[in-house]
């Protein structure tokens, strides 16, 4: 009976012992500085904290994201902030075909159930299709000039935000 209990045992355990482990996969390295966001028609890159401005009420900010890594990364653009007016009706901001109209303070776009903006490694996207920030209005008086702030982030499979993050402030001045 002892040798029973031991073959048995031996043969669970190497039953056991022979299954192949699940491994989790280990998620691909953040490149901590791989966003870049260039200004379209000077070719100048747009970094943390620059103030970009205008001072005509349909002046256009184009732009286009830049990836210096080696694998492939998603983009989101997010309104933060506005001030010198009482709305965001005269805002519009376009990514590629899709165009956002008084966009929402605090929103990330595009929109979860719209594509991802993919940049390839090494790559660039928003060179050809139009993505720009324009105002329409004028600032309210006393007001002389208007301020919106976007940030530009990269974000993983979980849509948590990695990797480095550009503010900047489109300003309209009169």
């Amino acid at each position: 009976m002892k040798k029973i209990v031991i073959l048995l045992f031996a043969v669970i355990t190497a039953i056991g012992c022979s299954k192949d482990d699940e491994q989790t996969p280990t998620p691909e390295p953040v490149a901590n500085t791989a966003l870049k966001v260039f200004h379209k028609t000077t070719g100048a890159e747009i970094k943390d904290g620059d103030v970009l401005n205008f001072n005509s009420s349909a002046s256009e900010l184009k732009f286009y994201f830049k990836n210096t890594s080696a694998t492939s990364i998603k983009v989101k653009t997010k309104f933060i902030t506005y001030s010198g007016v009482s709305d965001t009706s005269g805002l519009n901001l376009c990514i590629g075909a899709q165009c956002y109209t008084a966009p929402i303070m605090g929103s990330s776009y595009p929109v979860s159930n719209e594509p991802v903006i993919s940049v390839p490694a090494n790559g660039i996207i928003g060179d050809i299709e139009q993505y720009k920030i324009f105002n329409t209005i004028l600032p309210n008086p006393p007001a002389t000039s208007i301020d919106y702030v976007f940030e530009a982030y990269q974000y993983d499979a979980n849509g948590n935000p990695v990797g480095n993050k550009v503010r900047f402030t489109y300003r309209y001045q009169r």
